[in-house]
């Protein structure tokens, strides 16, 4: 992916982020917004993906079976 933000439709830009993980991926967000606002979007987005998903190991979790 390249380093500068890609310009998206409606003023939005893909940008490559990195999650408290360590993974990374991409999210669109509104153009000119700075690389660290983009971060802590992730991180909020990956927060609030951990509270919803059951825990590793129980029967519902796709790692537990």
């Amino acid at each position: 992916m390249p380093e500068e933000p890609i310009p998206g439709r409606l003023g939005t830009e893909a940008r490559r982020v990195k999650f408290p993980d360590g993974s990374h991926g991409v999210i669109l967000v509104r153009a000119g917004l700075p690389q660290d606002e983009a971060d802590l979007i992730a991180a909020q987005v990956w927060a609030e993906i951990q509270e919803d998903r059951p825990p590793a190991g129980t029967p519902s979790s796709p790692m537990g079976a």
